[in-house]
């Protein structure tokens, strides 16, 4: 049996929804640059600062941040014993492996988005480099230490490989399997 949400909390996460919901589509029907916040927060029954309540910005709602939390699930989930690399490698094809169904369809239209809007392309080098701090934070001290690589180095450029695969991915239409492109660039930075 699950456990059902407060009221308080499903008002919250029904209120989220529908200020996402209804930034994509405004997205979708004039472009990412051509609506503001206000009009967002207009169009969704919501005020400006209930918007900010549950976005800290517009691109967030394009370009989620994962919390320590899910970095650190992620990460834990791979073997002790594989060098840096291969845990990041391993946690990245985990997230797009349970990405399913409606999910993977939203990140697919999110990252549409981006691809087609050169300010969010530059933004999310900025989210890319701010999640590479969490899985910095969330590596043990020594896994990092028994590194023969530069971790920094290492989570740095394995995130900028995920962005890239979700890019192509995006640039594709998501003709391609998420998986399949995912192997094809981690191949790359692996022979590096």
């Amino acid at each position: 049996m699950g456990v059902s949400q407060d009221p308080r909390s499903r008002k919250r996460a029904d209120t989220n929804r529908r200020i996402y919901l209804t930034a994509m589509r405004l997205f979708q029907e004039r472009g990412f640059e051509e609506v503001s916040v206000g009009e967002i927060a207009a169009a969704a029954g919501v005020s400006v600062p209930t918007f900010y309540a549950h976005f800290p910005s517009k691109e967030h709602i394009v370009l989620p941040m994962p919390t320590a939390e899910e970095i650190q699930a992620l990460l834990t989930g791979q073997p002790v014993h594989l060098p840096v690399a291969e845990r990041v490698r391993g946690a990245i094809l985990t997230f797009f492996s349970l990405l399913q169904g409606a999910e993977r369809a939203e990140v697919l239209e999110r990252w549409q988005i981006v691809v087609t809007t050169p300010h969010l392309r530059n933004r999310a080098a900025e989210f890319e480099r701010a999640t590479a701090s969490l899985v910095l934070d969330a590596l043990p001290t020594e896994v990092k230490k028994q590194s023969a690589t530069d971790p920094d180095l290492v989570v740095t450029l394995s995130l900028s490989a995920y962005t890239q695969i979700l890019m192509r991915w995006a640039e594709a239409g998501g003709s391609r399997e998420l998986e399949d492109v995912a192997e094809e660039v981690l191949a790359v930075l692996r022979r590096l």
